[in-house]
């Protein structure tokens, strides 16, 4: 049993190959983006439930979620026919995002994913854009690009202020 969430991390994994070649917003993309966001939701609570929850097993899963964004990256925007500002917005999240890694990696010889309140919170609206875009469109990317940005920003700062590394830390406004 003290393998399940890292079972279910390598899952997510696993299912982000046929979502490349899925039609996206098609039944069989989502179901399979339905189990990789499920399988993200579980992985974290049963470690911890079964006492098992490790620094390998974060790693892990901030691998598989990264993996899993770029892949939704790849998918979802072209064919969510956005406009070029949105585009530069999303740019501009990864960047910081890129920034915050290499933050972590230079202060403390390691990529920092941060597992904050905020950035959880974000990926969830992240998963649920694309069952909520056929209906609210664009100003349901601009509300996810906005949280997103500044969950990105809270990640920055904590990469680059905080003493020590901390990959559970809550929050700025969490201490």
């Amino acid at each position: 049993m003290k393998y399940l969430p890292n079972a279910l991390t390598l899952l997510r994994i696993v299912l982000c190959v046929p979502l490349l070649f899925l039609r996206p917003f098609s039944v069989w993309f989502f179901v399979l983006y339905t189990i990789c966001g499920v399988s993200d939701m579980l992985d974290g609570y049963l470690a911890r439930r079964l006492g098992c929850a490790g620094p390998a097993g974060a790693r892990l899963d901030s691998a598989a979620d990264f993996i899993f964004a770029v892949v939704l990256l790849f998918r979802l925007l072209p064919a969510m026919n956005l406009p070029a500002w949105l585009f530069w917005w999303i740019a501009g999240i990864a960047l910081i995002k890129l920034s915050s890694i290499a933050a972590g990696y230079i202060r403390r010889k390691q990529a920092a994913f941060l597992h904050t309140y905020a950035n959880k919170a974000a990926g969830l609206l992240l998963f649920c854009l694309p069952y909520g875009f056929p209906l609210w469109g664009l100003s349901a990317g601009a509300a996810v690009c906005l949280f997103a940005t500044l969950a990105a920003l809270e990640e920055l700062f904590l990469c680059l202020t905080s003493s020590e590394l901390n990959q559970d830390v809550k929050g700025i406004f969490f201490r």
